[in-house]
């Protein structure tokens, strides 16, 4: 090759490390990106520049993996998903013009039997639900039901949440910090401004402690053991259990007229949705906490 292709590869490794991806993610995309870069040698002969590419040449590539290699259409996707990532960064930092792997669509996944996910008419029509639910509960729940939907967090780690694992910002946007402790880093998930007034409505009326208990310097509730520090509780004063959870979901969603809908619907909303949104499955794989983009794949189409 013409060019430096290692040293392109070094400064795209630095970008996705800057921008916070796993380790598994950086590693898939340098391994999809040097499977690009030999068939640009292959086929190119270094005649042109990896930079200069265009959007014909993107397609001539999607033909060839989906014609000579006989690669699934997940892996094509990822592979494709990869250079356009690598593009991006192309872009960002003046090294091309322009990003050719943007104007390439993907490939069509077949029909399978995934989760479904939530249309927007749909979405609203469970978020209505919730707001003719028991009055007393009604804040506790709609700020559970948006999170869902506007995070794709399981239904295990909304119930691990604490306290501080909410942050609201003044200019009406937050972050969610999702499996922190331990010594896990854990991620952080952006909270739109639906999800933070939701927070915000339900921590003014989120009891503190149970009636007549004391609070330990730890968070517990000296008398009954139950965690206080816990964003969403129980009638009783404790942690909410994934089963009530669970069983408040699928009563909003009948009362919305809604058939085959769990936390794990909403989660799959959120995941199809975002990807809708942005076209970056690496993105999408970074919120939902996978290891690795193949898994963000086949959640999506599995």
């Amino acid at each position: 090759m013409a060019e430096n292709v290692e040293e392109l590869f070094t400064q795209f490794e630095e970008y996705l490390t800057r921008s916070g991806l796993a380790s598994t993610t950086i590693v898939n995309y340098l391994a999809d990106l040097r499977t690009f870069a030999r068939w640009y040698a292959d086929v190119k002969r270094a005649a042109s520049s990896m930079l200069e590419l265009t959007p014909d040449d993107m397609r001539e590539y999607r033909r060839h993996m989906q014609t000579n290699e006989g690669w699934t259409p997940a892996t094509i996707n990822r592979r494709l998903q990869a250079v356009r990532k690598f593009y991006t960064f192309a872009v960002e930092t003046g090294l091309a013009r322009s990003n050719p792997a943007s104007e390439v669509r993907l490939i069509a996944m077949p029909e399978t039997n995934s989760p479904r996910a939530l249309d927007p008419e749909e979405a609203a029509s469970l978020l209505e639900a919730v707001q003719g639910g028991r009055p007393s509960l009604v804040r506790r729940d709609y700020a559970i039901i948006q999170l869902l939907l506007q995070t794709g967090i399981k239904l295990g780690e909304l119930t691990s949440l604490r306290l501080s694992d909410v942050q609201l910002l003044d200019d009406g946007q937050g972050v969610l910090l999702v499996g922190g402790g331990d010594g896990n880093r854990g991620r952080q998930i952006p909270l739109d401004a639906s999800a933070c007034a939701a927070l915000r409505d339900y921590l003014e009326v989120r009891p503190l402690l149970r009636l007549g208990s004391v609070q330990a310097s730890d968070g517990a509730d000296t008398s009954t053991g139950l965690s206080t520090s816990s964003l969403f509780l129980s009638q009783g004063g404790g942690c909410i259990s994934r089963r009530t959870v669970q069983r408040l979901v699928s009563v909003y969603a009948k009362a919305a007229g809604l058939e085959d809908v769990s936390a794990h619907v909403l989660r799959h909303t959120f995941a199809a949705s975002t990807l809708a949104d942005t076209e970056d499955i690496s993105l999408v794989s970074r919120l939902l906490g996978h290891r690795c983009l193949e898994t963000t794949a086949k959640y999506l189409n599995s």
